[in-house]
This record gives C-alpha cells, sequence and structure tokens, in this order.
C-alpha cells in the first residue's frame, strides 16, 4: 500500500468518526455530506489500488 492510500485510510477513518458524531448529535445533513466524502475517499482508494495493480497483472499474464 502506497503512502497516499495509507493516508486516505487515515482520512476515512476520522471522517467515519465525526460522521457518528455528527448523527448522534442529530446532525443529519452533515452526516450525509460526510457519508458522501467517505465514499469518494472509497472511490479513491479503489483507482489507487487498481494502478499499483495494473502493472502486477500485466507481468502476470505475459508468456514466458
Amino acid at each position: 500500500m502506497t503512502k497516499r492510500a495509507k493516508k486516505l485510510e487515515e482520512l476515512k477513518g476520522e471522517l467515519s468518526k465525526l460522521c457518528a458524531m455528527a448523527d448522534d448529535e442529530g446532525f443529519e445533513m452533515i452526516a450525509y455530506f460526510i457519508e458522501t466524502a467517505i465514499r469518494e475517499a472509497d472511490e479513491q482508494l479503489s483507482q489507487e489500488t487498481r494502478a499499483l495493480k495494473g502493472p502486477e497483472l500485466r507481468l502476470h499474464s505475459r508468456p514466458f
């Protein structure tokens, strides 16, 4: 996992905490927007891991 992917995981964790706090306090719209940010972080994380796995997959699929 890259440094960038690790940072995304860390940010997702912090966003999850904030989302739970906002939800517990009755700030539904804020919680909704934080959930949207979490989904965006998931998408970016997915792209980061695909970018890493792409070259690996090409190496393994080459005939010798």
